[in-house]
């Protein structure tokens, strides 16, 4: 765990050589705008656990790009419409770090590449993602959301929603399917078809330190449904799936 956490810093030094350097520009015009960072999280150790484990996070949001055409995406706030990358990584699942498993393949650890979207008006935002797992996993995963947002004043952002899991059937069958050749009395061949297998909530504040830092935390609560929460390997953990992370963020104006 400690040598995850130093991971998780090192983005967060480079973040603090490269800041004095940068210097702000109108964000106004061709240009881009976005936020860099690192967070750390706590999630299940393996899809279906009720021990967490903390691994690190790399956080990148797009809050504008304007081309000399005039086509923009995104205003540069968080009102309105905007994309950005999505990155995701699950960890390794394997008997070592997790007995309780003996009998099932080790999963490496997947890394998870797609577009998140989000629209937001006043106190109120949708968001959704999409992403492909590389590695552990071959599937698709997606996200979709609401919050309610409450913003006492400038620094302080308040937000909570619901939130639901969807995944296909690579993905569900990787995490919670059991092939013939896993089989055993403890684990049943078992097939996880595709669709949602989570559904919960989520609630996070935000700190705006000043017009270029912000640090964040959230936690949330999910519980496995469909083919997921009847999966033997839930069956030895928890169908309640609980998380929670902290993280520090830079925004950038750069124009072209």
């Amino acid at each position: 765990m400690i040598r995850k956490l130093r991971f998780a810093a090192a983005p967060l030094v480079a973040l603090a050589v490269i800041a004095p350097q940068a210097q702000a520009q109108d964000a106004s015009g061709p240009g881009i705008s976005f936020e860099l960072g690192a967070a750390g999280k706590l999630t299940p150790r393996y899809f279906g656990a009720s021990k967490l484990v903390l691994s690190p996070v790399p956080l990148f949001r797009l809050k504008r790009l304007e081309f000399p055409n005039g086509f923009a995406i995104g205003g540069g706030s968080d009102e309105g419409f905007s994309l950005s990358p999505s990155i995701d990584v699950i960890g390794k699942r394997s008997t070592k770090d997790s007995p309780e498993l003996t009998g099932l393949n080790t999963i490496n650890t997947a890394v998870e590449l797609g577009v998140a979207a989000k629209y937001q008006m006043g106190n109120f935002r949708v968001l959704g993602a999409v992403r492909q797992g590389l590695g552990g996993h071959k599937g698709v995963r997606a996200e979709l959301g609401a919050d309610l947002i409450v913003k006492p004043d400038e620094q302080w952002t308040f937000h909570g929603g619901p939130r639901l899991n969807f995944g296909n059937s690579k993905f569900t069958n990787t995490y919670f399917g059991v092939t013939a050749a896993e089989a055993s009395a403890l684990y049943p061949a078992t097939t996880a078809s595709g669709g949602l297998y989570s559904a919960g909530l989520e609630a996070g504040v935000r700190f705006q330190v000043d017009d270029y830092w912000a640090v964040e935390a959230s936690a949330g609560w999910s519980r496995l449904t469909g083919d997921a929460a009847r999966s033997p390997i839930t069956a030895q953990g928890s169908k309640n799936q609980y998380s929670a992370s902290f993280g520090v963020v830079r925004r950038f104006d750069i124009g072209f």
